[in-house]
């Protein structure tokens, strides 16, 4: 393993951080991503590894959210990572908020949602058989308008799928991770846009 691992979600309306150090995980949680993204990343970078007497060099993995959500939330996240990979040798792994939900619930068949813009929801259906298995996911990632989701949550749970709607946490993030690191099963570093960038201004 590669520790100690950082873990940032930028994504959201509020931004989510953890490090993993010496087996206890660390969190935090800023207001207002959405005015001071960047601002926002650096304060929380610097509380945490301040917290645990660490300094950025001495990060070995990050963890950071592809998405899906807001576009320039997805940028600012994984920009920072690249940067971190490019400068510094830091291994870094894309993790999308579903993905991470579906590592960490309990359940055999799980739908996790995440909310959007103005009432609009993210979806993924996953089949989870096994602890030594990562789930799998049985849908492509989606999104609903409000006026269409009811009708689409009754769809998913016609299919026996239990629906997750929550934040995902860093600790959602880090068992996802794991997993990965431990199998060797590294996921494609890339965004999961599912809309296009300025789409809400263009309603």
């Amino acid at each position: 393993m590669k520790y100690p691992i950082l873990i940032l979600d930028t994504v959201g309306e509020v931004l989510s951080a953890g490090l993993f150090h010496q087996d206890k995980l660390k969190t935090l949680r800023l207001k207002g991503v959405e005015t001071s993204g960047e601002y926002l990343l650096f304060k929380a970078v610097d509380r945490l590894l301040s917290g645990a007497r660490l300094h950025l060099t001495d990060i070995k993995t990050v963890v950071v959210s592809s998405g899906p959500g807001r576009f320039t939330g997805i940028r600012i996240g994984m920009t920072f990572a690249s940067i971190l990979s490019s400068q510094l040798r830091v291994s870094t792994l894309a993790i999308s908020g579903l993905e991470a939900l579906a590592f960490g619930t309990a359940g055999e068949k799980k739908c996790p949602v995440l909310a959007g813009y103005r009432g609009e929801k993210y979806y993924q259906s996953f089949e989870r058989k096994s602890l030594h298995k990562a789930p799998r996911a049985v849908s492509k990632p989606a999104w609903s308008s409000k006026e269409d989701w009811e009708q689409k949550k009754l769809e998913i749970e016609s299919r026996s799928f239990q629906i997750i709607e929550r934040e995902p946490t860093p600790d959602d993030f880090l068992k996802a991770a794991l997993f990965c690191l431990e199998k060797n099963q590294i996921p494609k570093f890339e965004p999961l846009y599912l809309k296009a960038a300025g789409y809400e201004r263009k309603k």
